[in-house]
Parts: C-alpha cells; structure tokens; sequence
C-alpha cells in the first residue's frame, strides 16, 4: 500500500520543463519544488505576464491577486517570479518584497494585484 501512495504521489506532482509560453531553468525547477509553487499555480498567473526585453523581469504577484484567483498562500505572502526573456529563473514566497527595489537598475518590476 505505501509503494501505491509514493507512486501515486510522483505521478500526480510531475514536473515540467515549459509551462505556457515559457521555459523552466533547472534552478526554477529546484525553487519550483523546494517552495511549492505548483504548475497549476503557475497557470494561472502566467497569463498575465508581460515580459520585456529588460534584462530581468521582476513579478510581484500580491495577495489580492491570489485570492481573486483562489490561489491564495495566505493573506501577507507575495509570490516573486524571476523572468528573463521568456525563461523563468526563480521563483519564491516572500512577506517583505521592498528589498528588491534597491537592486539594479536595468529591471523591470511588474506588479499583478
């Protein structure tokens, strides 16, 4: 019975390399598993990102955004993705995003709320 579950568990939580239009960096994929941020979360927030030709795209995707789409972690948590060009570089949960801000500045910060 515990082989069934362990099998079942693996075959329900397979990740992918590419989700939507976007490719997966090994790191991404390492973050994607070690903070469980699932694919069906990310098919839902996807969509409405809009990547540029900056040298990095910074998503804040905010709670309110969470909770329209009944995604929600909890009510103080933001989800930081980490774009570039079409690549998702990392990903993580963050309470205090503002630290972000002071990095560089060829970045561009998109905010889904």
């Amino acid at each position: 019975m515990l082989e069934y579950i362990i099998k079942n568990n693996l075959t329900n939580n397979i990740m992918t390399t590419k989700i939507l239009d976007f490719r997966k960096t090994d790191h991404f994929l390492l973050s994607q598993w070690d903070r469980t941020i699932d694919d069906h979360l990310l098919h839902k927030i996807l969509p409405f990102v809009d990547c540029t030709f900056c040298e990095k795209d910074i998503v804040f995707v905010m709670p309110s955004f969470l909770k329209k789409k009944k995604i929600i972690k909890n009510d103080k948590q933001c989800l930081i993705l980490v774009i570039k060009h079409k690549s998702l570089i990392t990903a993580y949960w963050c309470d205090e995003p503002n630290y972000l801000f002071n990095k560089k500045e060829a970045v561009h910060y998109q905010i889904l709320y």
